[in-house]
Parts: structure tokens; sequence; C-alpha cells
């Protein structure tokens, strides 16, 4: 069943950052920011400050959204699982399409359209995102 605007809206606003200090790094070093929202809504950040972000991965209504600087904007769906150590998503939970979905794109830009994260940490996502939904950039 596809998400109403409402639902979308309301995941994204519940989106909490856990504390960064309490996240272990990754393991290339970079920050991890983890947000966690209701539904099973998540977002995870990893930058090398103060460079902006080079990889991040939202989930929300059994979709991930997934871009990072060198492959770029991919979006996948969920089998039954939870998540990995240290935010990734396994392989054999999650189902990466071979082409970007529109309608998850543009359903991604409502989730953190309405979040309270901080717009510099998602930036380059979000032109991806527009970019790649059904009104385009």
């Amino acid at each position: 069943m596809t998400p109403s605007q409402a639902q979308l809206e309301g995941w994204g606003r519940s989106l909490r950052e856990i504390d960064p200090e309490s996240l272990m790094g990754d393991d290339d070093g970079a920050k991890v920011h983890w947000f966690l929202g209701d539904n099973g809504t998540e977002l995870y950040v990893w930058a090398f400050p103060p460079k902006p972000p080079h990889h991040l991965q939202l989930v929300f209504a059994r979709v991930s959204v997934e871009w990072n600087r060198e492959k770029g904007l991919s979006t996948g769906t969920f089998s039954t699982g939870g998540t990995s150590t240290g935010g990734r998503y396994d392989p054999y939970l999650l189902s990466v399409g071979t082409s970007v979905d529109p309608q998850v794109c543009a359903a991604a830009l409502v989730v953190l359209g309405a979040s309270k994260v901080p717009p510099e940490l998602w930036a380059e996502l979000g032109t991806a995102l527009r970019a790649a939904s059904p009104s385009g950039p």
C-alpha cells in the first residue's frame, strides 16, 4: 500500500537524531549521523567534517533511497528483518533496484522536507531526488 502524503510528512516530522557521540565511526573513519523515526523510518548520513556528506541512506515504508558521491542514487525494497550493525542494511534484507523509482524519490522528498534534519546534511541527496522524481528538477 502506498503511504499517504500525511503519513510521509508524519514520518519525516518524527525523525530525531540519536546522539552522535554514542555512535561508532564508520570503518573508513567517517562521522555517522543517525536519525530515527516512526514506522521504521531511518536516515543515516556519513561525512568527513567539514566536508559535506558523501553517503546517505533513507529508509521508510519498506523502501530505501541511497545516495553516495561515487555511485549516485539508487532505490530498493526490503524483504524481512532489520538493520545490521552500523546502520547499513545487509544484501539479503535489501534488494536494490536496477533503476531508480521516481515515485520513491518523490516520497523521499516529502519525508525529508517535513523533517527537522538540517538541510545541509541532505542537500546533495535532495538534488538527486528532485532530478529523479516524476516532476523533475
